[in-house]
């Protein structure tokens, strides 16, 4: 009976044995399942499509979608700079005053102001954990549209600032008409941006505006002329003031009719070694004054008023030069 029960535990411990070292020994090995390889978009290395008649494109990528699509959006307006300046290259446009140079750094500065709202993200996709790729479109028409209004409000504005000059006195004109003729001519590169995105834009009755207001304000230079005078101790310093005039291009007349009147006074004293010279200066249009100054030089007294007022007059000569007759007469020719 022992010997069953022996019998009868001993292969229940054998079975159990078989199968734990079947379970530990005989399972198959556990492959892990390859992760799917992420496949990049075509469209992320291929070149960016071309900009045609209807869209502008830009491609960027970034660390975020946000980034991306500014990125993207640079690079839209960065191509549209290149594609203006390589036109402008080609044509040679230059137009009065303005150097080759001066209008490309125009068109790069204006080119980079421009602003695209109306664009659309027409393919993004995430490469990795840092990167974020999208490519963006935006209507050249309508893009087009937006540059058209602001010109045109520019001019209009330039116009309305110009009729209301008629009253005005001869030198606020002066001052006016050249800075409207400078705000006019930085419109030339808005034109160019223009007439390189719609080819049915008038190019050439735009540049005639700009034309138009030089001319306006060359004409009003040329009627604004000075009558300059002064007393007998002030012969030599209106001489200075009349040649530096008529260095900058100034009508210096010897008539006082139709003319802005730059008058002299000066009057001097000594205090020991050292003569106090006082120059009163008057600028009138008509009999009304519109500007003026009084100016003190200091100069050593050797016993010679003469010698006193020449080198008066040689001094007052270089800060004409380097002040510039602005500040020396009290008036703004917008010049120095």
């Amino acid at each position: 009976m022992l010997n069953k029960f022996n019998f009868f535990i001993g292969a229940i411990f054998f079975a159990s044995m078989a199968i734990v070292l079947n379970g530990c020994g005989g399972s198959a090995s556990v492959t892990p399942q390859k992760q799917p390889t992420k496949v990049m978009p075509a469209w992320i290395n291929a070149p960016l499509p071309s900009d045609n008649e209807e869209f502008l494109y830009g491609m960027a990528i970034e660390s975020d979608r946000e980034s991306a699509i500014k990125s993207a959006l640079s690079d839209m307006v960065a191509k549209l700079g290149t594609t203006i300046e390589s036109s402008f290259e080609s044509n040679q446009e230059v137009r009065g005053s303005h150097s080759k140079l001066v209008v490309k750094n125009q068109i790069k500065s204006d080119v980079s102001r421009i602003k695209i709202n109306n664009y659309e993200v027409i393919k993004s996709h995430k490469v990795s954990y840092r990167e974020f790729a999208v490519m963006i479109q935006t209507d050249k028409k309508k893009l087009c549209s937006g540059l058209k209004d602001n010109l045109n409000i520019q001019k209009q504005s330039i116009e309305q600032k110009s009729k209301a000059l008629k009253s005005r006195d001869s030198l606020s004109r002066y001052k006016s008409k050249k800075e409207l003729a400078s705000q006019t001519d930085r419109l030339l590169s808005e034109i160019l941006i223009i007439s390189e995105l719609d080819s049915s834009f008038d190019k050439q009755k735009n540049l005639d505006f700009i034309t138009q207001k030089n001319e306006e304000f060359l004409a009003e230079s040329k009627k604004l002329k000075f009558f300059v005078s002064g007393d007998k101790n002030s012969l030599k310093f209106a001489d200075i003031i009349r040649n530096h005039l008529a260095k900058k291009g100034f009508s210096v007349t010897s008539s006082k009719k139709d003319a802005l009147q730059v008058k002299i006074k000066t009057s001097h004293y000594n205090r020991r070694k050292i003569a106090v010279l006082t120059l009163d200066i008057s600028v009138l249009d008509k009999s009304q004054r519109i500007g003026g100054k009084s100016i003190v030089l200091k100069e050593r007294y050797n016993g010679s008023d003469a010698s006193v007022y020449k080198n008066a007059a040689i001094h007052f000569k270089q800060d004409v030069e380097s002040k510039g007759i602005n500040e020396l007469i009290g008036i703004n020719l917008g010049m120095d």
